[in-house]
Order: structure tokens, then C-alpha cells, then sequence
């Protein structure tokens, strides 16, 4: 007999009435939770905050449903990592994370809750070691402390550098603000406000420059005409490299 379709859902756990019969702890797709539900037909998968839940009919599908999981086990850690707390970067021990400030060194300690320690550019970020690391909680809690790091110093690093190119180029804006944005690097207001997103400490520091100097010259062209890109030229003859380098960096990744 042939294995049942295999379905993926990015969701939360079925409503109706249902029964554990086993549960495992893999050491890449995390804790795995096995349930029957008698009006079920086939295997089915729910990637959620907790690991993966799996649902099958009846007991007699329990290792097929292991065998099944076997068969999309790179299917599914693709579709867990690129879902995990929301964002698609994975950060852990051989995945490590350079910013423009800081180093960020993953490692597993007997603390109970995840701990940050900044010192000397490097972010020290100690977890639990009967965690896993990759889970959706772990890798949230790193998430939000680089992110509350960055933000540190985006505060300093941003603003500083947006007034040495506006001196450079001669250009002015009104007033600049460091935003949480996950959907762009940077923009101008109508009014020549310019918002930067923290998150640009995570692109090489040239790339760093081109965003800010492409929302500059927004305050004197407030689109992208000809004229706009012959005045970013004129302060950075190689924009173009630069532009087609930056899509090789989506923002995306931690949104």
C-alpha cells in the first residue's frame, strides 16, 4: 500500500478531540509528537512553536509514519528552519553571525535561560544544553537579543554615519530615525526624514554606505528617475555594483 500524500501545515494544533501515543526527540527536526485521530485518513505533519505534531489514523501507522518522515527529513528541516520564530536566519554554533559591531559565539552552558554578555565585539549567547538549540523558543530568544544589541548599536553607529555622508555630499535632511524594519533598509519622508533600519549592521559596511547614500539623495530627488541615479553616481561611481550586491542580502531573512 502506498503512503498516504504527505501534508505540510504552518499552523497550530488540530481542535479535535485526539490521543498521544508517543512522542521522540530527533537531534535535527527537535521534539516530535505523535497523535491519532480516528476521523484522519492519511499522515499528516504541522510544523508548530513547540516541534512537529504528526497525526495518523491509528496505531497501525506509527511506523509508517516514522518511515514517512524519514523519507522528507530535508523537507522538512528546510521548511523548519525557514519557519522558525518567524524568522529564516538560523543561528547557532556552526551557524555563527558577524555584525558590523559584533561577533556573535552561540554556546551550550548549564544556565537554564538563554544569557547574553557583550565584551570586547563579541556577543557571547549562552544556552541551556538540554535545549536544542534550533528549536523555535531557543532560537527566538537569540533573535530578540541580537536584535536588542543591534538596536544598541544601530542608535550610535547609523546617525553618525549619515551626517559624515551628508557632509561628504553636501546633501541635508531633517531628522533620522533607527526603526525595527524588517521589509526595508532605509527611506526618505516627503519631508526629508530618513529611516534606516537596525538591521543594516548586518550588510558589509560598504553596502552600509550605498543605503544610506541612496536615501540622501531622496531628499533632492524624491523618486528614481534618471536624475536621482546620476546624483547617486556622482557620490558613488559604482552604484550599480553595489545595488545588484545588496539583492544578494534580503532584509527578508529576519522578518
Amino acid at each position: 500500500m502506498p503512503f498516504p500524500k504527505l501534508y505540510i501545515y504552518i499552523a497550530g494544533l488540530l481542535n479535535d478531540p485526539i490521543s498521544m501515543i508517543s512522542s521522540l526527540h530527533d537531534p535535527e527536526l527537535g521534539p516530535i509528537v505523535f497523535k491519532i485521530h480516528p476521523r484522519s485518513t492519511r499522515i499528516s505533519i504541522r510544523l508548530a512553536q513547540e516541534g512537529i505534531k504528526v497525526t495518523i489514523p491509528s496505531e497501525a501507522f506509527y511506523s509508517k509514519a516514522l518511515t514517512f518522515i524519514e523519507e522528507h527529513r530535508a523537507k522538512l528541516l528546510d521548511h523548519r528552519k525557514k519557519n522558525s520564530s518567524g524568522n529564516h536566519y538560523l543561528i547557532d554554533e556552526s551557524h555563527p553571525l558577524k555584525t558590523h559591531t559584533f561577533t556573535v559565539q552561540v554556546v551550550a552552558t548549564d544556565r537554564q535561560q538563554v544569557f547574553f554578555h557583550l565584551a570586547d565585539k563579541t556577543l557571547t549567547v549562552e544556552y541551556p544544553r538540554q535545549r536544542d538549540v534550533n528549536s523555535p523558543a531557543v532560537q527566538k530568544a537569540i533573535h530578540n537579543g541580537i536584535v536588542y544589541f543591534l538596536r544598541q548599536d544601530a542608535k550610535k553607529v547609523l546617525p553618525q554615519k549619515t551626517s559624515e555622508w551628508a557632509f561628504k555630499s553636501g546633501l541635508k535632511y531633517k531628522s533620522i530615525k533607527i526603526q525595527v524594519s524588517t521589509t526595508r533598509w532605509g527611506s526618505c519622508s516627503s519631508v526629508n526624514n530618513i529611516n534606516l533600519s537596525l538591521f543594516l549592521l548586518l550588510l558589509p559596511e560598504h553596502l552600509i554606505d550605498y543605503v544610506i547614500v541612496h536615501e540622501l539623495c531622496h531628499t533632492v530627488e524624491h523618486n528614481h528617475s534618471e536624475r536621482f541615479w546620476s546624483k547617486v553616481e556622482q557620490i558613488l561611481p559604482d552604484h550599480k555594483a553595489l545595488r545588484n550586491e545588496l539583492k544578494h542580502h534580503p532584509i527578508s531573512s529576519w522578518a
